[in-house]
Parts: C-alpha cells; structure tokens; sequence
C-alpha cells in the first residue's frame, strides 16, 4: 500500500511539474511574442511609414491567435491543424513586414537613380545642398520621397546632412543608398564637384538598375514554373479530396497522414529553396 502511495505521489508530482513547465514556457512564449509585436509596430513598421497603434494590433492578433486555431479545429477535428494555424498566425506579422519591406526596398532602388540626377540638378542650379535634397520630396514619388523628406526633417532639427544620410542607409539597408552618404561626405571634405560625382553615382545606380530588371525579365520564366511545379501537389490533393473525401480524411485525422503532411511540406520547401538560389543572380 505505501508502494502505491509512493508510485502516485511521484506521478502526481510529476504532473504538477511538467503543468508548471509548461505554464512558465507559455508564459515566457506569450511575454516574447508580445514584445516581438511591440517592436514590430513601433519601429520596424514605423521605418516603413507603416504606423500601427500596438494596442490595436496587440489585440488584433491575440483575436486571430484564438480564433483561426479554433476554427481549424472545428473543421478538420485534428490538433495538429489547430496548432498549423497558431503557428501561421504567429508568423504572419513578420512574414507581411518582411514582405512589405522587400517591395519597398525594390521600389526605393528603382526610383534613387532619379533622386540623384534631381539633387545633382539643384546644384547645378547653383542651389545649397539641402535645397537640392528638397527638390526630391517635392517633385518624386513616394517611397523616396518619404525617405528625403525625413532626412532633411532630421536636418532641420539639427542633425547634419552626413548623419541623417547615414541613417537613411542604415534604414534601408541599400548599397547605393550607403554609396551616396560617402559620395556626399568624400566630394564635401575634398572639395570637389559635388554634382559631377552625384552625376557619376546616378548613371552607375541606373546601369544596375536596368540589369537588375534585365536579370528579372530572364529570370521570369523559371521563377513561374517553380510557382507552378509548387502549386501542382496541393492542386492534385484538393482534387482527390474532392472525388474519394473519406481516403483522404485520414490525411488529416492519423499520425500517418500528418507525417505524410509533414513530409510533402517540408519537400515543397526544400525545393522552393532551391529553385529560388538557382534563378536568383546578384549584381
């Protein structure tokens, strides 16, 4: 009798330990995540001119977080599709900043080579740098003209031009964006022509630019196909859920069918992967 007794309080002991793990695990998650979130909405949307109030979206998400696991429950009636939608809603904010970012990104060098000759042009007018720099806000389009018009908000506050110019690289994380701040600051301490070398910096930033859209263009074809050749095994699955739905509800109801899941999803990674190395080409 005491042996059982001894056997119970261990298990139950056990129980209790593994329960508090888990809830200070939990706890922790959740405290990350929030943090993450703050952070996101703050500064790095913030430096997308993206502001979102982080109450607002703390509570959005946390809505999502109980919501879309359990719907996919209610759905399928398998965990494994509640805990897929919990993990999607977890990684959905930073997958949307880090796309948001990118196309802002390509949009910015796109439109920095004409930036340039703007600024170059002002002082060939005999305008001050800063007038030059105000030109861009003026008469280009946004992203670039978010971008200037905060550097030289920065300027006016007191910051100098080199400084604003480094954090808009720093910013943007742009290799022509980081060559014009050393541009300005070299031909500056120097003395030299200052539009000459912008001139010389626009028609190089625009060079790259036209190959990096060349390289695009080429590049479009195999980029298509690997969006299809991915999309293919969903497009077959839903089609045989559609004429046999009780063979393969066992795809989302047994361990088996979620270890096929698995498989097929983490092969449909590998070789998105793999396709975007071979038909990516840096300049």
């Amino acid at each position: 009798m005491s042996g059982a007794a001894a056997v119970a309080a261990l298990v139950a002991f056990a129980i209790v330990a593994v329960g508090a793990i888990t809830a200070r695990a939990g706890s922790w998650g959740v405290s990350r995540h929030r943090e993450h979130l703050e952070r996101l909405s703050r500064e790095e949307f913030a430096e997308l001119f993206v502001f979102i109030e982080p109450a607002r979206f703390l509570k959005w998400n946390l809505l999502a977080v109980l919501v879309v696991p359990a719907v996919a429950w209610l759905a399928t009636g398998a965990g494994v599709w509640a805990l897929a939608g919990l993990a999607l809603v977890v990684a959905s904010p930073t997958v949307v900043h880090r796309r948001l970012r990118r196309r802002r990104m390509q949009a910015l060098q796109r439109q920095l080579p004409d930036a340039i000759a703007a600024v170059a042009a002002g002082l060939r007018g005999g305008l001050a740098l800063w007038q030059s720099m105000d030109l861009v806000p003026r008469h280009q389009p946004s992203p670039i003209a978010q971008e200037f018009a905060l550097v030289l908000r920065q300027h006016r506050m007191g910051v100098s031009i080199d400084v604003a110019l480094d954090e808009f690289a720093r910013r943007t994380s742009l290799h022509d964006a980081r060559m014009l701040a050393a541009t300005l600051s070299i031909a500056r301490d120097l003395g030299g022509g200052l539009a000459e070398a912008l001139e010389r910096q626009g028609a190089s930033v625009r060079r790259r630019v036209a190959m990096e859209e060349r390289i695009d263009s080429l590049t479009a074809q195999g980029r298509m196909q690997g969006v299809i050749v991915g999309a293919l095994p969903f497009g077959v699955a839903a089609a045989l859920f559609a004429l046999e739905p009780d063979e393969m509800s066992r795809m989302l109801t047994t361990p088996l069918g979620w270890l096929v899941v698995v498989g097929v999803l983490l092969l449909e990674t590998c070789g998105a992967l793999l396709i975007r190395r071979i038909v990516r080409i840096d300049v």
